[in-house]
């Protein structure tokens, strides 16, 4: 059996942003995307590839945020909405996604909360290693006053 590709009608267009800022139509309206707009402190560089009415992005992960790279990957899956699909490249510390450019806003809102989840990740393994830190000093000072009160009783006891 052979089949035909076809010709489709609408006007078919391909766009590889070359700058910061890129147009294009989706149906009757205009969406504008600045790739500086998205850009949060999670990342770098962000690449846009149009293709009618989709946006693919890529976005290269800041050098401060590269050991972290498993982290995002972990908050990003754990609170994506079914809107969205990730591609994760961790030689490359890039994640990439392909959406429907009207959901452009809701991927900036939602990258956005990941970058506020992770600082506040951060800052709970900060709080976590000093309660761990005081809890190794508090358990090496009992010993401590456990062994002399064990000298002080068995000198006690054996006098």
């Amino acid at each position: 059996m052979l089949q035909t590709a076809q010709l489709l009608k609408e006007e078919q267009y391909l766009t590889i942003a070359e700058n910061d800022t890129a147009n294009t139509n989706v149906g009757a309206s205009e969406v504008e995307f600045s790739s500086k707009s998205i850009t949060i402190n999670l990342f770098k560089k962000v690449s846009t590839f149009y293709y009618r009415s989709r946006i693919r992005l890529s976005f290269s992960v800041a050098d401060e945020h590269k050991v972290e790279f498993v982290m995002i990957r972990g908050l990003i899956e754990f609170n994506r909405s079914k809107d969205f699909t990730f591609t994760y490249y961790l030689k490359n510390h890039t994640i990439e996604t392909d959406i429907d450019a009207s959901h452009l806003d809701k991927l900036q809102i939602f990258l956005s909360n990941v970058s506020i989840l992770l600082e506040q990740e951060n800052q709970f393994k900060l709080v976590l290693k000093e309660a761990i830190a005081f809890e190794n000093r508090y358990k090496l000072e009992r010993e401590g006053v456990y062994a002399i009160l064990k000298t002080k009783a068995t000198t006690l006891l054996t006098s």
